[in-house]
């Protein structure tokens, strides 16, 4: 108990001597003390509540998508438990690993920080280097450096805080490598790893990695220990024992010895594995069935919207273009007969004697016939009409050259001519000349003529 005072000093200043370093390298020389000032009481009220102490160890996890940075420190059970989350301000790119120098991407993976990596001197208040690139991001060629946590609360590429939470976060790292933690974990991640996440996200080309980002994060999650890692075959591993203690040690791009986890771990990661993949298949079916809905709905609706529109008013419209079309024809061939009458002779009979049979009497369809005639009270009857027709039918065969005009709705047919009389000698008694009787005339119906405006406006005669 009497070297912890002298212990903690020591932690500190071998902190300052190596971020001192780091200032004359990059030309930072001022001091200032708020990179030393003491942990608010509220926090060590909080940390009395849940058993813990300020020196015991630290672990940082922080989940780009949702904003958040998680300090989790170890209780007296001896596991971690979540102290206090954190919403950042920012930080840099999208979800997925940093690639290049100057991507602007903010790291993905499991990283080490040790005190020389705290800065107390930030031009961004305060900060520490989360250690990018680590052994797994070089061993893909990953480039870049300086990725941080600092405040000032804008970044590129880097996870940026408030001062007052960089403030809070540096003094527990502080107090966790003088209470004897030589370093502390962050484990960055795109989001969290649950089997929603993973099946909403399973199209992204990140997907092979993730999975083994997905390793630690469930190893964590089943033991609420620090994870072992080690990079191997260019891929993460965790808590891996080597069965050989002379090949202890992983090469990052070389073959992984053989080695094993602890049952009572694997045992537990194994069965939460197991259900999350079955709890992923489930999600998966259901959003390719959300998505087969919504793309077959999207197609009905273009579908939908590719047909003409039929308003009322345009499909009367066209149809009465369309009626108005194939009716002008007849109507105007219609017009052009009533308004031109056609004269067709009745033939007569040659002078002589008139015939003992009558001509057939020529019916002449009345052109004026209207409503009234239909209801009895038009100006004759029909009885006095067809009687007048067949008295003038005689008189018709007896009459003068005068010849009655009948109105035909097609092209005018040659005139009926008669018979001329034979000539007779002269000087001899001329016989009786019986003429023959002309060849009956059908009764042809005219078409109706032109009614007046009076006539239009009243139907019923008069």
């Amino acid at each position: 108990m009497v070297f912890k005072p002298a212990l903690r000093l020591l932690a500190i200043s071998a902190v300052a001597f190596g971020l001192a370093a780091c200032q004359e390298e990059h030309g930072l020389i001022e001091q200032n003390g708020k990179s030393i000032r003491p942990l608010r009481q509220d926090m060590i009220e909080l940390m009395a509540e849940k058993g813990m102490r300020k020196e015991d160890p630290i672990l940082v996890r922080i989940f780009k998508q949702d904003s958040v940075l998680e300090v989790w420190k170890r209780d007296k059970t001896g596991r971690y438990a979540l102290l206090k989350d954190y919403k950042i301000c920012a930080w840099g790119g999208t979800i997925g690993p940093k690639i290049r120098q100057g991507d602007k991407q903010s790291p993905e993976g499991f990283y080490t920080v040790t005190p020389s990596r705290m800065n107390p001197n930030s031009q961004y208040y305060l900060s520490y280097d989360v250690g990018f690139p680590n052994a797994f991001d070089r061993a893909y060629g990953r480039t870049g450096d300086a990725i941080m946590v600092h405040g000032a609360c804008s970044s590129a590429g880097c996870f940026a805080m408030t001062d007052a939470q960089v403030e809070e976060i540096y003094a527990l790292a502080r107090e966790a490598f003088a209470g004897g933690q030589p370093s502390f974990q962050v484990q960055s991640f795109p989001f969290r790893m649950t089997a929603q996440n993973m099946a909403r996200n399973r199209n992204n080309p990140n997907m092979p990695f993730w999975r083994n980002l997905k390793e630690g994060y469930d190893h964590f999650e089943v033991t609420k220990v620090e994870p072992k890692v080690d990079v191997c075959e260019k891929r993460y591993v965790f808590n891996a024992q080597p069965k050989d203690p002379a090949m202890s040690t992983f090469n990052a791009v070389g073959a992984c010895p053989v080695y094993e986890v602890p049952s009572h771990i694997a045992t537990l990661v194994a069965a939460k594995s197991k259900a999350d993949e079955a709890e992923r298949s489930t999600v998966i079916a259901a959003l390719d069935e959300k998505e087969r809905k919504a793309t077959q709905e999207e197609l009905d609706r273009r579908l939908e919207e590719s047909k003409p529109k039929r308003e009322g008013g345009s499909l009367m419209a066209s149809i009465f273009r369309s009626g108005q079309g194939e009716a002008s024809p007849a109507t105007t061939g219609s017009a052009g007969a009533a308004r031109t009458p056609i004269a067709v002779p009745i033939p007569r009979a040659a002078p002589g004697r008139i015939p003992s049979q009558p001509a057939q009497p020529v019916e002449v369809a009345k052109a004026d016939q209207g409503v009234g005639s239909w209801f009895g009270f038009a100006s004759k009857s029909d009885s006095e009409t067809t009687g007048t027709a067949k008295a003038g039918s005689v008189a018709t065969a007896a009459a003068a050259p005068a010849s009655t005009a009948v109105v035909m709705p097609a092209a005018p047919p040659r005139p009926a001519v008669a018979p001329a009389p034979a000539p007779v000698p002269v000087g001899s008694k001329p016989a009786a000349v019986v003429a023959p009787a002309p060849a009956p005339v059908a009764a042809v119906a005219a078409p109706k003529p032109e009614r007046s405006i009076w006539q239009r406006l009243n139907p019923f005669g008069g």
